[in-house]
């Protein structure tokens, strides 16, 4: 069995109020993050400042892969956001690493909705333990719809590109679209949804709270974070509601399926 999940942490801002501000809620993160139990996961939203603390707060348990699109080296610093890519140490190590931007040229920097630049990182994973490899990809999808699902085909070819093996294939990521948007159409040809699977679920539709205590996270429809997959049966799947000292942890509701490796 392998818990494969997708967390946006929210970047780093100053619209927030006290409690929601990255200093106080630093240490929800990571808690969240180890309450959650992740094998694999992808991150979204990590400003410079989240890099560093993630990384050396998880650094016990996780192995983290960053992809920079603000980069043309896709690494390092930057006032934009990063995307990543979280494995347990003690049950994968990382055999091949790859990121690409969305457009004509996957291996250019390119602004490609609105004024940012997006794209994605994947990579290939192998289970110490047992030698089964899984295909894991990250992205952060386009805000703007017109450019959301221009580029929705890429990510099949990506994934064809570097999963070569057809192993089982898993794309998670805050797509900042609805399970009706076209562009989810497009993904779904391709990969199928554990939450419309047909194994057990736990927790709200909603994935994005806003922060907000008063909203109803069963009801409210806002629906934008996704773990998609291939050749893989979901056994589980969990939107984790769960508030840290009577707050949330971030803006978004972490999001995970566990799956037996077909």
């Amino acid at each position: 069995m392998v818990r494969v999940g997708s967390y946006n942490v929210r970047y780093i801002t100053t619209e927030e109020d006290e409690q929601n501000n990255w200093d106080n809620r630093k240490t929800r993160v990571v808690r969240s993050i180890r309450d959650n139990a992740f094998d694999v996961f992808g991150l979204n939203e990590c400003s410079d400042a989240i890099k560093t603390y993630l990384s050396e707060q998880l650094a016990d348990t996780y192995t983290i892969r960053y992809f920079n699109p603000n980069v043309s080296s896709g690494n390092g610093s930057s006032s934009g956001e990063s995307m990543g890519l979280a494995y347990r140490k003690d049950m994968f190590t990382l055999s091949d690493w790859h990121y690409f931007w969305l457009g004509s040229n996957p291996s250019a920097m390119t602004v490609n909705d609105g004024t940012k630049k997006r794209g994605g990182c994947c990579a290939v994973l192998t289970n110490g333990k047992t030698g089964t490899r899984i295909f894991v990809m990250v992205t952060h999808g386009c805000l703007d719809a017109d450019a959301r699902v221009q580029y929705a085909p890429q990510y099949k070819q990506m994934e064809q590109m570097y999963n070569t093996a057809g192993l089982p294939s898993f794309f998670v990521g805050d797509m900042n679209a609805q399970p009706s948007d076209p562009a989810t159409v497009v993904y779904r040809q391709w990969w199928s949804d554990a939450y419309y699977s047909e194994c057990l679920k736990y927790g709200p539709y909603c994935t994005f709270n806003g922060f907000n205590l008063e909203r109803n996270m069963y009801t409210h429809q806002n629906h934008l974070d996704y773990v998609y997959y291939r050749n893989a049966t979901p056994l589980l799947y969990m939107c984790n509601d769960r508030l840290y000292d009577g707050y949330y942890a971030s803006d978004h509701l972490p999001v995970y399926a566990d799956f037996k490796i077909d």
